[in-house]
């Protein structure tokens, strides 16, 4: 009798502790399937311009191949980046809202969402700078700054 008082005791202490580790493994994969549809498509461009600004300072017989040593040589870092993201949204979202932002993101509309935010026409960006200009220019003048 002791021994399946024993065996039933540490049965409930493991389970548990079993079970919130099967959550958190799953909150691991979704938040990393939300940023892969979120967050990476944003990235993956940033990395892109960055990687093509420092090729462009090169000579044009070299462009290419640093390009793509650049992007070979950055992906652990582009990795490093998305476990950061992940690790974050799993800490801020709880299992449901992960499974709902997974649903949403991975689904056509979210898809087309991520495209549009990382895609806008160039009169938008210009629009933002603008708008950025008038803030800049605002509070320079409320607190006596350069103008």
């Amino acid at each position: 009798m002791k021994t399946v008082r024993a065996v039933l005791l540490v049965a409930a202490l493991l389970i548990p502790a079993a079970a919130h580790a099967d959550e958190a493994s799953d909150k691991a994969a979704l938040a990393r399937q939300v940023v892969d549809f979120a967050v990476v498509p944003g990235l993956e461009k940033h990395f892109g311009r960055m990687i093509g600004q420092a090729a462009e300072k090169l000579p044009a017989d070299k462009r290419d191949a640093a390009r793509a040593a650049l992007t070979t040589e950055s992906a652990s870092i582009r990795e490093d980046l998305v476990g950061v993201f992940a690790g974050y949204y799993a800490d801020s979202y709880s299992l449901a809202e992960l499974k709902e932002l997974a649903a949403f993101y991975g689904s056509p509309l979210g898809r087309k969402m991520v495209q549009v935010q990382e895609n806008p026409p160039e009169a938008v960006n210009m629009a933002v700078q603008q708008q950025i200009l008038k803030l800049v220019a605002f509070l320079s003048a409320t607190t006596g700054g350069p103008r």
